[in-house]
């Protein structure tokens, strides 16, 4: 950072001054941490409770440990041995929480389990409150880290917090459980309130990058769309903006930020979190890049890799930034007489400092099994083994496993725990319904209907009547006739165990299977899918046999207001088709200069044309995607209503079929 940049930037700390009095401190909060007990419940004798040093489980060992990782498991080593020298059974559990905290934030969820299992072991059936508290607490936190939001949900209701630190965990989880859930707003709120009750700064940057991840999940549209009078909640949702701005246009995002704080002096936003957010935005903005985009611009992908670099060019020309332009070269990797390495080093002889490409699935998989690349690869597709521990290698794509894992995430968030799943017998089919199924199943619910149908006919019926069991209602309707010796009306039942469907299709296959659906007695039950069922232009002819399906897209293709929409559409009118590779495209562009920060901070999305772009710990980009309702033939966006989370063990046992 330049001696002008780092005047400004400390200008602007110093206008920041943090008045802790200006949190609104809510009034159910404080109410409900003035019932803390402050005294200590009787302590119990405790067995033998030497720590159990926790043995790291062989797939841990292969993924190379964080700066952040190393640091957070060695603040729980320090809790263990406290626990170790501690006789006290209410003080060793309470260690061992810590510990496990530490080491769910290093994402070493096995690890956090075995401090509970210890916890629970050394416990008497006489335990006191605050021990049983904890176990409770620490239950909800694992099962929030393993995104089963039913579960955590119910570890929630049954804790009952004693101490001044479980209250704060027990608020703080509730705000995990909201931002798990999909109520990111919620979340900000619960954790704007607990603000005001931390002490320790490293805990208020802690919770000032919650507040962040839950903003930064917001689509742009439901960034812009929020409202508050609490003037904490709005000068966050400023800065928001404000960033988000920025990643678009990271040249005046220092001008914009001053302005912030000049809108914002007392806002309580630590200084810590604040400095870091500045610095990883400006760490990989300001470095003059020389991007090389290796494609087969022939052959059978031809047509796929002129319409992303038809998107990269068109993001390059409209760039704001010009005086950090990058330098473009593309190379054809379609050619038989040069492999993808020799490509990838001479790309690199003549200077690139990044490459986007390879496309196809082979090339990336053999770039998944090196230990590091040179420079940063951002492929655009992903390798077959999720596992990824290749340093530089980054992979984006349009993953419809990503869809139909999103789609999961939606129902269960509905409320919706007992699925049928309806795909094609194709491998594509196979692999929806199997990343459906699975995550679905991770998060709580259950599939208790699997039926395939065949993509060479368009006739659905007989699939459709086994998915519904209609065939076991006739059996039954010609069993009472053969017993009565007369012909009876009868209409056929369909099962009614499910409170879903998620149906794997093309376009051209779901208007054929969403009135079959109905024809079969089930235009009742609401029917999720993917964004393949949406060519991405609006046919109200075509489509209107398509209403009440909910599916997820793009923000390019629901909420698109963009500029080079326009572009696309005026000078490709005939590749509509692959409009969703053009978006692709763009984003590729833009994330040369996101990628560190995104690799930097968990916390960190970018809002991308392909969705709300975010990088997990195998370094691949997941998205964030909207959601579309079709109605009258055309698809109408909404956000979805998340009701309260109800008991999975009461579900379970309604509607048996």
């Amino acid at each position: 950072m330049d001696t002008h940049t780092l005047t400004k930037h400390t200008i602007y700390l110093q206008r920041h001054n943090l008045l802790l009095d200006t949190i609104l401190k809510t009034h159910t909060l404080k109410l409900f941490l003035l019932t803390v007990v402050i005294t200590s419940t009787i302590t119990l004798t405790a067995c033998d409770t030497r720590p159990v040093k926790p043995e790291q489980p062989a797939t841990e060992g292969l993924r190379p440990v964080t700066e952040e990782q190393a640091t957070l498991s060695e603040e729980a080593e320090r809790w263990l041995l406290r626990a170790d020298n501690s006789d006290n059974q209410t003080e060793q559990a309470r260690y061992r929480v810590l510990a496990a905290r530490s080491y769910i934030e290093a994402d070493k969820i096995d690890l956090a389990r075995q401090q509970l299992e210890t916890i629970k072991r050394n416990a008497s059936p006489t335990a006191d409150k605050t021990t049983v508290a904890a176990i409770s607490l620490l239950s909800a936190d694992i099962a929030i880290a393993e995104k089963n939001s039913i579960l955590a949900s119910q570890f929630i209701a049954e804790a009952s917090p004693v101490t001044r630190e479980q209250q704060l965990y027990f608020y703080a989880l509730k705000a995990d459980l909201d931002y798990l859930t999909g109520k990111y707003m919620f979340a900000v709120d619960r954790r704007v309130q607990l603000d005001a009750y931390l002490i320790d700064e490293k805990d208020k940057n802690r919770n000032n990058k919650k507040i962040w991840a839950a903003l930064s999940t917001l689509s742009t549209t439901q960034l812009n769309n929020q409202r508050t009078d609490n003037p904490v909640i709005s000068g966050w949702l400023d800065l928001a903006r404000v960033m988000r701005s920025g990643q678009k246009n990271i040249s005046k995002l220092e001008n914009d930020l001053l302005d912030w704080g000049t809108r914002n002096p007392a806002h309580p936003v630590s200084k810590a979190f604040l400095s870091e957010l500045i610095d990883n935005y400006q760490a990989d903005s300001l470095t003059a890049k020389h991007i090389a985009v290796l494609l087969p611009m022939s052959g059978s992908l031809s047509k796929v890799s002129a319409a992303i670099k038809n998107g990269l060019l068109s993001a390059y020309y409209n760039d704001a930034d010009a005086s950090i332009k990058p330098a473009i070269d593309f190379y054809d990797s379609s050619d038989d007489s040069q492999s993808f390495r020799q490509l990838y080093e001479q790309a690199i002889d003549r200077g690139a400092t990044d490459i986007i490409g390879p496309l196809d699935k082979t090339t990336i998989n053999q770039l998944a099994q090196q230990r590091e690349l040179a420079v940063p690869v951002l492929t655009l597709n992903y390798s077959e083994n999720v596992f990824n521990n290749t340093e530089n290698l980054f992979q984006f794509g349009l993953s419809p496993e990503d869809e139909a894992r999103q789609v999961a995430e939606l129902a269960i968030r509905q409320n919706k725990l007992r699925a049928a799943v309806f795909y094609p017998d194709s491998d594509w089919g196979m692999r929806l319904n199997k990343a459906f199924s699975e995550h679905y199943e991770s998060l709580g619910g259950k599939v208790l209907a699997v039926k395939n149908y065949t993509t060479s006919s368009n006739d659905y019926r007989r699939p459709i009547r086994a998915l519904f069991n209609l065939d076991l209602s006739d059996i039954r309707h010609r069993r009472v006739e053969n017993i009565i010796s007369a012909r009876t009306q009868s209409e056929p039942y369909r099962r009614q165990d499910i409170d879903m469907i998620f149906l794997a299709a093309t376009h051209h296959s779901a208007r054929g299977i969403m009135p079959a659906f109905k024809f079969h007695h089930a235009s009742t039950l609401p029917v999720y899918s993917t964004s393949h069922v949406y060519t991405g232009k609006i046919n109200r002819d075509l489509d209107r046999d398509l209403d009440g399906l909910t599916f997820c897209d793009l923000p390019w293709i629901l909420q698109n207001t963009s500029p080079l929409k326009k572009v696309f559409i005026q000078n490709w009118p005939r590749q509509e088709s692959l409009t969703r590779l053009f978006a692709l495209g763009i984003d590729a562009y833009h994330l040369v200069y996101n990628l560190d920060y995104l690799k930097k901070n968990s916390y960190a999305f970018y809002d991308g044309q392909t969705g709300n772009i975010q990088l997990d710990e195998n370094n691949r980009i997941t998205r964030k995607l909207l959601w579309a309702r079709f109605k009258g033939g055309k698809p109408v966006y909404f956000e979805p209503v998340l009701p309260e989370l109800t008991d999975v063990t009461q579900t379970s046992s309604e509607n048996k079929p």
